[in-house]
């Protein structure tokens, strides 16, 4: 999915109670990790994590809603777009626009630095919210698996 980052600036604030950090430090990549982590059920190298961090193309967001971690991602600026990556909201959070104010306030970011286009890969469920967003589906991206018999 793609969208023309001009369009973002227009878009509404549908959940103003999320508070939207960008992560400076490693305990905000600890945060992150764990957010990341859980919703993905995936061990994430840390190691990799901290290097990115340094890496002036990547972003660490974290949402936070009264006083709790609730949601992140990665906001990733290269060869002119921007990219949304590892979208994630506790499961106990979903529903209440937390995913689309996240996404909203880092492509703002992008915005403001000069980048014009901002890309992702949505699953089934973050569909709907980056369409509300703007974004427009112009591909199909199909993954598969050799499963050893």
């Amino acid at each position: 999915m793609a969208i023309n980052l001009s369009s973002i600036i227009n878009t509404p604030i549908i959940n103003n109670e999320l508070i939207v950090e960008l992560v400076e430090d490693i305990d905000g990549l600890k945060d992150w990790d764990n957010v990341v982590s859980t919703v993905f059920n995936i061990k994430i190298d840390f190691e990799f994590l901290k290097f990115l961090l340094d890496d002036k193309k990547t972003s660490f967001f974290l949402g936070i809603y009264k006083k709790k971690i609730v949601s992140a991602l990665i906001l990733y600026l290269s060869a002119g777009v921007a990219g949304i990556h590892a979208v994630s909201t506790l499961s106990e959070y979903r529903g209440k626009g937390f995913g689309y104010a996240i996404s909203r306030t880092a492509l703002i970011e992008a915005y403001k630095l000069g980048y014009k286009i901002g890309v992702l890969q949505a699953s089934n469920l973050g569909e709907i919210v980056y369409r509300r967003l703007g974004f427009k589906k112009y591909c199909d991206i199909y993954s598969y698996e050799i499963v050893d018999e």
